[in-house]
C-alpha cells in the first residue's frame, strides 16, 4: 500500500499525439495550476482537504441507469464552443460523440476493455461516472448543453475565453472546445480546490471525440478521458511531474495505492511489458501518456468517487438529485426541441462590386425548420435556404438579417455593416503618397481593427517622419502579450501600373531584449476579401531604437525606410488592390508608420481607346482650363474625374449620360495647379491621361 501524499503543487497534465501531423503535443497544466496556486495559495488547501477525515462527506446516492450503463454519479456538462466559424466551431454530433466516449471509458464499458493485459484485470476498475449534457441553462431555459461564441481568442485560448462564457461550476462541467491553445497543449484541466472563476477544461477541437476534426485515433479520442481524471483529482501514475521516462519519477509516485511505481512513457508509444521502478507498468492507465488508454485501476476510481462526494472539493453538488433537477439531467427528464439561437459569421466581410458572397446558417441550440434571409443590397434580396451566395453591384455598407425558427420558438440577428462593398477599379491612383497630415482615420477609406478593445491605431502629432503626423500603436502599457492591432489602407487601382514599390516609414522601440513583436503587412487584390503576406520583421530585426521600458518616441534617426515588392503579376494591372498593417505584440513599445508611397511605371493613355473615342485633352499643359473632347457611337455614362499626385480625389468634374455624337467638357483650372491624372470613364471602359496646370 502506498501512503497517499497530495502535494500543494501537484501539476499534472496531458501531452498528447496531433493525429492529423503525426507529432505530440506537450501541455500546460503544471504552469497553469502552478500560477493558480500563487495567485490563489487557498486553492492547494481546498484541495488538500478532500483527504482531511474531519471534512463531511455525502453518501453515494442510489444507483441509477444512464444512458450507456448503471451510475452512480452522472454529472451535467456543458460545451462552450469557441470559434470564429472555421472547423473549430464543431458540430453536436462530434460533441455528443465525445460524451458518449467519456461515459464508455468512467463505465469501463469500451469495447476494447478485454485488451488490458491480465496482470491489471483483477485490478481494472469501474468508476461508475456518467456525464449528460445539460438540458436546462443557469437561467432556466432549454439548452442542447452546447454554447457557442464567437471570438479571434479560440487562436490562442487560455483561460482567457472562459471571462466570455462560464456556467456555475457547481451545477455543470465547463468544457471550452477551441482552435489553438496558447501553451501548445492538447488540453488542460484545473483539480478540485481551484477558484470557481477558471474551473473547468479547455480542449482543442482536434483532441475532442472521434469524429468530426478528430482523427478517432485512441489517444485523440479518449485524451478528454484523460483531461476529466485530472478534473477528478488523479495524477499523473509517475506522480507530481510533466516529464516521464526520467528514472527519478521513481522516487515521485502519483499516491494511488494500487498503480505501480513507473517512470512513465516517455515516448508515447505502447509497451505493456515495460518495466520501470521494479515491476511491470500499467502503460493502458488513462493517466499515463502511452497511445494505448484503456483503464482506471479501482485506487483511482476510489479517489475520483471522493472528490465528488466531498464538499471541500466543490464537485459534490453536481451530482445530487437537485442539480440534476436543476440542469434537466435526472432520471425520466422528458427531453425536447429548444428554440433556436440565430446565427452567421459576423466578421466584417470586403468585396469589390460585383463580387458575390456565400452565407451559412450556423444557428444552434434547436433544429431550424425554417428561416429567412435579408440581405440589404444584395440579390437576391431575400431567401430561405441553409447556404446561399449574394452578389453585390454597388458600392456600399450593408446589413445581413437571419430570422429562425421551429415549433419551441424563433429569434433573428442582424449584423450590422456587414458587407463592406468597394468600388472596383479603386479610386486611388499611382503614384500614390500618404504622410497622414490631413487623413481621417478611421475614416471611408482607412479601417482600424482592434478586436482586443485595448490601444488601438491612430493619428498622432506626438512623432512623424515628416509634417507634424504619424500613425502609431501605444504598447508600452495596455496592449497585453499577444495583443492584435491591425490598420487597413484604402484601395488603389493598378490597372495601368508595372513594377510597383510600396514604401513607407516605421519607427519602433522593444521594452527589453527578449522582445519579440511581429510586423506583419500583407496585401489584397480583391479589396480586403482575401490576402496574401509579403512582408514581415520580428523582434531586433524590425527594431529601430534600443529597448526601453519607457513610452517610446522616436527622434529623427529613429526612422527607417521599407520597401516592399509589388512589381509580381500578381499586383501588376490589378484594379483593386489593399494593404494591411498588422502588428503582433510580444514585450514590444510603441510603433509609428509615416510616408506611406506607392510607385510603379504608369502606363500613359490607352492608344487603342483613346482612337476609340477620339480622345483629346487641350491645351496640355495649360495657363487656364483645360477642355477634353471624345466621341461616343451610343448613349452611355460618362465620368471625368481628377486626381491629385496623391490619389486624392480633387475634382469629379463631370458625372452625366450623353447621347451619340462628340462631346467636350471643360476641367476647371481652380485650385489646380501642376500634374494631376484625369480617369475617364465611359461606360464600362476607362482610360486614364495626365494633365498639367501651370499657375
Amino acid at each position: 500500500m502506498k501512503k497517499l501524499v497530495v502535494s500543494c503543487v501537484l501539476i499534472f497534465m496531458s501531452s498528447l499525439l496531433m493525429a492529423q501531423t503525426s507529432t505530440y503535443r506537450s501541455c500546460s497544466t503544471e504552469d497553469m495550476w502552478e500560477q493558480a496556486v500563487k495567485a490563489d495559495p487557498a486553492a492547494a488547501l481546498r484541495r488538500l482537504a478532500i483527504h482531511d477525515s474531519n471534512v463531511q462527506r455525502k453518501i453515494p446516492g442510489t444507483k441509477v441507469l444512464s444512458k450507456t450503463g448503471v451510475v452512480q454519479y452522472k454529472i451535467p456538462v456543458v460545451f462552450h464552443v469557441m470559434h470564429t466559424y472555421g472547423p473549430e466551431n464543431i458540430s453536436k454530433a462530434q460533441i455528443q460523440d465525445a460524451v458518449n466516449s467519456l461515459n464508455l471509458s468512467f463505465q469501463k464499458l469500451n469495447p476494447d476493455t478485454g485488451d488490458v493485459i491480465p496482470l491489471f484485470q483483477s485490478i481494472f476498475g469501474n468508476a461508475e461516472i456518467g456525464f449528460e449534457l445539460a438540458n436546462i441553462d443557469p437561467n432556466g431555459n432549454c439548452t442542447d448543453g452546447i454554447t457557442r461564441t464567437y471570438t479571434e481568442l479560440t487562436n490562442t485560448a487560455s483561460d482567457n475565453v472562459k471571462a466570455l462564457i462560464d456556467w456555475p461550476c457547481d451545477k455543470y462541467l465547463n468544457i471550452w472546445v477551441v482552435k489553438n491553445i496558447a501553451s501548445g497543449a492538447a488540453g488542460y484541466a484545473y483539480y478540485p480546490g481551484i477558484g470557481a472563476n477558471i474551473d473547468g477544461i479547455i480542449m482543442r477541437n482536434d483532441y475532442t471525440g472521434s469524429i468530426g476534426t478528430s482523427s478517432s485515433s485512441n489517444y485523440t479520442e479518449r485524451s478528454l478521458s484523460h483531461e476529466v481524471g485530472h478534473w477528478l483529482n488523479l495524477p499523473h501514475t509517475w506522480g507530481s511531474s510533466n516529464t516521464p521516462g526520467l528514472a527519478s519519477n521513481c522516487n515521485i509516485d502519483d499516491g494511488i495505492f494500487d498503480t505501480p511505481n513507473t517512470v512513465g512513457v516517455g515516448n508515447f508509444t505502447c509497451n505493456t511489458a515495460q518495466s520501470t521502478c521494479g515491476g511491470i507498468d500499467n502503460v493502458q492507465n488513462y493517466m499515463d501518456y502511452a497511445s494505448c488508454h484503456k483503464m482506471f485501476t479501482q485506487g483511482q476510481v476510489d479517489e475520483m468517487q471522493l472528490a465528488l462526494q466531498v464538499n471541500a472539493g466543490g464537485r459534490d453538488n453536481l451530482v445530487s438529485l437537485a442539480n440534476l433537477v436543476a440542469t434537466g439531467t435526472e432520471v425520466g427528464h422528458v427531453l425536447t426541441s429548444c428554440a433556436p439561437v440565430a446565427d452567421f459569421t459576423g466578421k466584417s466581410i470586403y468585396i469589390c462590386a460585383g463580387s458575390t458572397v456565400t452565407f451559412t446558417d450556423f444557428s444552434w441550440n434547436g433544429p431550424v425548420t425554417n428561416r429567412t434571409w435579408t440581405f440589404q443590397g444584395g440579390f437576391p434580396a431575400t431567401d430561405t435556404s441553409s447556404v446561399i451566395a449574394v452578389q453585390y453591384m454597388v458600392p456600399g455598407v450593408y446589413d445581413v438579417q437571419l430570422a429562425v425558427t421551429n415549433a419551441q420558438g424563433t429569434d433573428a440577428i442582424t449584423r450590422t455593416a456587414l458587407v463592406h462593398v468597394l468600388p472596383s477599379p479603386g479610386v486611388n491612383v499611382i503614384p500614390y503618397a500618404e504622410s497622414f497630415e490631413t487623413a481621417t482615420i478611421p475614416g471611408a477609406d482607412w479601417e482600424v481593427i482592434n478586436d482586443n478593445n485595448n490601444n488601438a491605431w491612430g493619428v498622432t502629432t506626438t512623432a512623424a517622419a515628416t509634417g507634424t503626423k504619424s500613425m502609431r500603436l501605444v504598447n508600452q502599457a495596455g496592449n497585453g502579450s499577444g495583443s492584435i492591432d491591425q490598420l487597413i489602407t484604402p484601395t488603389y487601382n493598378f490597372t495601368n501600373v508595372t513594377g510597383a514599390q510600396f514604401t513607407f516609414k516605421v519607427a519602433f522601440a522593444p521594452k527589453n531584449a527578449n522582445d519579440s513583436s511581429e510586423l506583419h503587412i500583407y496585401f489584397s487584390t480583391n479589396c480586403g476579401n482575401t490576402w496574401s503576406q509579403r512582408y514581415v520583421k520580428t523582434g531586433a530585426t524590425l527594431a529601430t531604437a534600443l529597448a526601453t521600458t519607457a513610452s517610446f518616441v522616436p527622434t529623427s534617426s529613429q526612422w527607417r525606410t521599407e520597401t516592399v515588392s509589388l512589381s509580381s503579376s500578381t499586383f501588376s494591372g490589378k484594379p483593386s488592390i489593399r494593404a494591411r498593417f498588422e502588428f503582433v505584440n510580444y514585450v514590444g513599445n510603441n510603433i509609428y508608420i509615416d510616408d506611406i508611397n506607392i510607385s510603379g511605371n504608369v502606363v500613359g493613355i490607352n492608344e487603342q481607346l483613346a482612337d476609340e473615342f477620339n480622345y483629346k485633352a487641350f491645351p496640355n499643359p495649360s495657363l487656364g482650363d483645360v477642355s477634353v473632347s471624345f466621341t461616343t457611337s451610343k448613349s452611355d455614362a460618362v465620368k471625368l474625374q481628377v486626381f491629385d499626385m496623391a490619389g486624392r480625389l480633387v475634382d469629379d468634374a463631370v458625372n452625366t449620360f450623353t447621347t451619340t455624337g462628340d462631346h467636350q467638357y471643360v476641367i476647371s483650372a481652380n485650385n489646380k495647379n501642376g500634374i494631376y491624372l484625369l480617369k475617364i470613364t465611359i461606360g464600362d471602359k476607362e482610360f486614364q491621361n495626365r494633365i498639367s496646370f501651370v499657375k
